[in-house]
């Protein structure tokens, strides 16, 4: 039987819906009994999946896929072009385009800081330079 509001399939006896809580309003019909004999159902192994499908069919990234993500941001250069790859591409998912421009974002903000320090630290190298005396 299907829901008179929902149109989702509920059990022939129910009174309310499962998934939308609506009252049934027909009375459910008298279940049929049927003599026939159920064939079981061959089991085909399944093919491995590159990425699962979450709910909303969104692609999410494996363990393996990040333990090569990460071995591939280990490559100098190769790794900060593959991240803009990821994280600017079309054809890329979008935990993995996330992921890449997270990264990206993380790594601007780290040679920020490095910068920042190196001016620093200089001016400081710089005032204690200039305030020794040389005989």
């Amino acid at each position: 039987m299907f829901c008179e509001n929902c149109g989702k399939q509920i059990p022939d006896d129910a009174v309310f819906c499962t998934h939308c809580g609506a009252k049934q309003l027909r009375t459910p019909a008298p279940p049929q009994t049927v003599n026939r004999v159920q064939q079981p159902q061959p089991v085909r192994p399944s093919s491995p999946q590159p990425s699962v499908q979450a709910s909303g069919g969104v692609d999410l990234i494996t363990m393996g896929q990040y333990l090569i993500m990460f071995l591939i941001m280990c490559i100098p250069i190769a790794g900060i072009v593959m991240l803009f790859i990821w994280g600017f591409g079309s054809e890329t998912g979008p935990n993995k385009k996330n992921f890449a421009r997270a990264y990206l974002v993380m790594m601007a903000i780290a040679i920020g800081v490095g910068i920042l320090l190196s001016i620093v630290m200089g001016a400081i190298i710089a005032s204690i330079m200039s305030s020794m005396y040389y005989y």
